[in-house]
């Protein structure tokens, strides 16, 4: 698919403002459990200082945090008005001197050297807008050559589990029950609803990146044991001073326990590039 087809999709599908997305993850205790737990993981496996690609950058909210704490960054995506919104997010942050000016284009054919970055980051599930196979291979593939050997490739996706979950703990979704749970749509993974998603099937993105040559370090459900519970109640436990802090040690305690990373929306893959 052309790559102004995918980005009239994008925009169709979404029909949302930059600053929607850029919100989005601060909106909902869902979303904020998948930002605390996709910042714990990035503090876990990061150098402690280098030169990260931002691939499929959005509108830059991850951008900007790694640049506050010191990182180099260039953002990199497919839509150039979430890209302008990210340069002025940069600039408000006054961490414009280390933030590389922002690329527009396909993640499957990044404009830059082999070995270039300490790290690539790619979150909030760019590989799902990728409904062909070939394009998610080549897509890894491409981070994977960018990557320095000893280097950092994060990688998220949809889960297919948390999809089927999502139908019965959205009313809203209900329009989409049939279309989602037919045979022929479980078996190819392709979500027709607000917008199309590719879903991952439980090791189809880890197998991505071995297929690359990229070392399996760690996965991690960015929702973890607070996918799908009542939303009213994850409110309430953030608000009390005493259990959230317990709570949240809980979450990050067991972000990676394989019972539990299948039912999360998003899926984060943490690889390493082998050294020579």
């Amino acid at each position: 698919m052309a790559l102004e087809q995918i980005r009239q999709r994008i925009r169709q599908g979404l029909a949302r403002s930059p600053t929607w997305e850029w919100d989005r993850l601060r909106a909902t205790p869902i979303a904020r459990t998948e930002y605390l737990i996709t910042c714990h993981c990035l503090d876990r496996y990061l150098p402690g200082t280098g030169l990260i690609l931002d691939a499929g950058c959005g509108p830059g909210r991850y951008a900007v945090d790694l640049a506050r704490q010191g990182y180099r960054v260039m953002m990199f995506d497919l839509m150039p008005e979430y890209l302008q919104f990210g340069r002025a997010k940069v600039a408000e942050a006054g961490v414009s001197d280390r933030v590389g000016a922002p690329v527009a284009g396909d993640v499957a054919a990044l404009p830059y050297a082999d070995d270039v970055f300490d790290a690539v980051i790619s979150l909030g599930a760019p590989l799902s807008h990728l409904t062909e196979a070939q394009a998610r291979s080549r897509t890894v593939a491409e981070m994977a050559r960018v990557v320095k050997p000893g280097g950092w490739v994060f990688l998220t996706g949809l889960t297919r589990l948390a999809i089927y979950r999502s139908l019965v703990y959205w009313p809203c979704s209900w329009e989409f029950f049939d279309h989602v749970t037919a045979a022929e749509t479980r078996a190819s993974g392709i979500v027709d609803g607000s917008l199309t998603w590719y879903t991952f099937a439980p090791g189809e993105l880890e197998a991505l990146a071995t297929c690359a040559g990229l070392h399996i370090v760690d996965r991690v459900g960015c929702e973890g044991l607070a996918a799908h519970l009542p939303m009213p109640h994850l409110e309430r436990v953030e608000a009390d001073r005493k259990r959230w802090p317990v709570w949240k040690e809980i979450l990050l305690e067991t972000c990676n326990e394989p019972t539990i990373i299948g039912v999360s929306n998003h899926l984060l893959v943490i690889a390493r590039k082998p050294e020579p």
